[in-house]
């Protein structure tokens, strides 16, 4: 912790160091004019942890997650800091949550309720389906002064673009700016982030050749008692990429947006949750492709504080701009940390 650079860390109590999560979840589908699309249990996530200050400037996070589709996922960082609580500068390197839902880029961390803004679990552009959300592999660099704003620059080895795992293609060299301010001890804050990168695999005859892109993210939020008001807005452009006839490819540059909104309220006697979103994503801003539009409601109840088991609830409908027809669901999720 900021108050605690230099002091040595007591390791001799393991049980501070280590934790685990279970998840179970039930979500539905259902589309405006058929049966449901989906519907079902499924067990998202068992996860341990391992975390914690190693001597007197250092500290380390390490995760195995068993994912639905039985495989583990690990991530690792370490990370070093000098200075003083209200002035101080780091390094972070390793495989993590270094960007936006899960990173912290922006001033949020992880969301409210259940489900990541389509701003960042989603590409704003058609072409190169960039997310801000996920772990990478990097290295950043970090400075936080006056106890309150955090300046960092990440370079990471690149998003996937989903193509197969036989050859799959990735961006690379990619940068990432960020600036955090927190203006009040509430934690209400504003923040920026952009994200420069260079994907390859774009074009399907030319796989190692590059384009670049870019996606900027600007984000606030506001508390205020036990009520919040938050939202955020990411433009994307992705630089003389091929679209329409492989054959006959247009070279262009698409741009996407995207924006949420999002309003909660916290009771401090019992510690549950209400919130509702809403949200839109244009892929390709001033041409016909098709928009997302997305209103999510929910609520968030620990069921022992202030630890151990948490239920959550979330409603959403999908309504598109063309010839996608409306879809509605709801996701229920029962986790137990400890």
């Amino acid at each position: 912790m900021p108050d605690a650079i230099g002091e040595a860390a007591d390791m001799s109590r393991i049980e501070n160091y280590l934790a685990a999560r279970l998840e179970a979840e039930f979500g539905s589908v259902r589309p405006a004019s058929g049966d449901a699309e989906a519907s079902g249990f499924s067990f998202p996530s068992a996860s341990l942890f391992a975390a914690g200050a190693v001597g007197g400037h250092a500290g380390a996070y390490v995760e195995f997650d068993r994912e639905p589709e039985g495989t583990i996922d690990l991530v690792g960082t370490v990370t070093g800091v000098w200075g003083s609580e209200n002035r101080y500068a780091g390094v972070r390197v390793g495989q993590g949550h270094l960007l936006a839902a899960g990173g912290g880029v922006a001033g949020f961390d992880r969301a409210t309720g259940l489900s990541t803004p389509l701003a960042l679990d989603e590409s704003v552009t058609e072409v190169i389906p960039a997310r801000l959300a996920g772990d990478q592999v990097g290295v950043e660099a970090f400075v936080v002064l006056g106890g309150r704003m955090r300046t960092s620059l990440m370079a990471i080895n690149g998003i996937v673009l989903g193509a197969d795992e036989e050859g799959a293609a990735v961006s690379r060299r990619d940068l990432v700016f960020t600036n955090q301010l927190m203006w009040d001890d509430a934690g209400s804050g504003i923040g920026l982030a952009a994200y420069l990168g260079d994907a390859l695999g774009v074009i399907e005859q030319s796989p190692n050749q590059g384009r670049r892109f870019y996606r900027i993210v600007a984000t606030a939020n506001k508390i205020y008692n036990g009520a919040e008001l938050s939202g955020g807005y990411v433009l994307g452009r992705d630089r003389d990429v091929p679209t329409g006839d492989p054959g006959a490819p247009e070279i262009r540059s698409p741009r996407g947006s995207s924006y949420w909104v999002q309003a909660q309220y916290s009771w401090t006697d019992n510690a549950y949750t209400v919130f509702g979103r809403q949200e839109r994503l244009d892929p390709d801003v001033g041409r016909s492709a098709e928009t997302l539009s997305r209103s999510t409601v929910g609520v968030v109840v620990p069921l022992n504080v202030p630890e151990y088991f948490r239920w959550s609830l979330e409603l959403f409908r999908d309504s598109y701009s063309a010839d996608t027809p409306a879809r509605s669901g709801l996701v229920t999720r029962l986790m137990v940390a400890f």
